[in-house]
């Protein structure tokens, strides 16, 4: 199993297997491509060019996918996949930071949702394709990942494609055919982001679901702290431990940590160190490759 570091810092931290980067989150910013490490990009969620672009935003009968529109409850601004101008400009993002880095994650490689997009571009392209409208959605995104997997492939790095946690809809609502993906993917990542892990039921069977749905080798990426939190907003340590440890238990193939920086990373695994009372409760669950993780940790502290 694999553990990895996922901050939006180009830090990496010593104890996990894979480091990556947040080159490009959905608010827009770039960072500098970071060599030793996984660069991750955020390819249709982009603040700064929803801002810059407005008519670049995708549009569906009710509203823009943007954060205000209260119909989807966005967490970030999304553009249009078919403005081959922004398509363009961020494969070529892609296949440089690929020269650079030890590998490549996408995320936001999707439609905004259900009802996206029917801008007249996207409404055109449908009626050309000859397609059923969630087919032609599929075939869009479907066509975008192998883009860029070529353009990762072509300097010979690995290739993760990040989904949304929706093992049910997502070919309808975000055009994701699962299948399809795996043929371009070298593995997926699964966000399952939350500032509370008190119900890890959920999270637990959602992983579940995912490790029997899909074809390629899957990561779970949890929340430990972000940009701008304070520390009575994050998860407990406890139940970080415990969602942790029953995510493990699912037979998925790793379980990646975000965090502002390394520092943020750092605090995470003393505080797990030190929590030996959670740690003993934790004995028997049956996600050893966690407490065994956390074991190699006391070195660290």
């Amino acid at each position: 199993m694999k553990f990895g570091s996922f901050l939006f810092s180009p830090e990496t931290v010593e104890g996990f297997d894979i480091h990556v980067y947040r080159l490009k989150p959905e608010t827009g910013t770039i960072g500098t491509p970071k060599e030793g490490m996984y660069n991750n990009i955020a390819c249709f969620g982009d603040n700064v060019n929803a801002e810059k672009h407005p008519e670049w935003v995708s549009i569906s009968k009710d509203g823009p996918s943007l954060r205000t529109n209260k119909k989807y409850n966005f967490r970030w601004d999304i553009l249009c996949m078919t403005n081959l101008e922004y398509r363009d400009w961020i494969l070529n993002f892609i296949e440089d930071a690929a020269k650079v880095a030890s590998g490549i994650t996408l995320s936001s490689i999707h439609f905004a949702d259900h009802g996206f997009c029917v801008c007249p571009r996207c409404v055109e392209l449908w009626r050309q394709s000859g397609l059923n409208w969630v087919e032609w959605r599929v075939q869009t995104v479907t066509n975008f990942i192998k883009d860029a997997r070529e353009r990762v492939k072509k300097w010979n790095k690995p290739f993760i494609v990040g989904l949304l946690p929706d093992p049910t809809l997502s070919r309808e609502r975000f055009g994701i055919d699962f299948d399809q993906l795996a043929e371009c993917a070298d593995a997926f990542l699964v966000p399952m982001f939350s500032k509370s892990y008190a119900t890890q039921w959920y999270f637990e069977t959602t992983a579940r679901a995912f490790k029997k749905i899909l074809k390629k080798p899957v990561y779970i990426n949890l929340y430990v702290y972000g940009p701008g939190d304070s520390p009575n907003e994050v998860p407990t340590i406890s139940d970080l431990l415990k969602v942790s440890v029953r995510i493990c238990r699912t037979g998925v193939d790793g379980i990646f940590y975000l965090a502002e920086n390394a520092q943020r990373l750092k605090e995470f695994q003393k505080a797990a160190v030190q929590a030996r009372e959670v740690l003993k409760e934790l004995e028997g669950y049956g996600g050893d490759e966690v407490l065994e993780l956390i074991h190699k940790w006391e070195s660290l502290f």
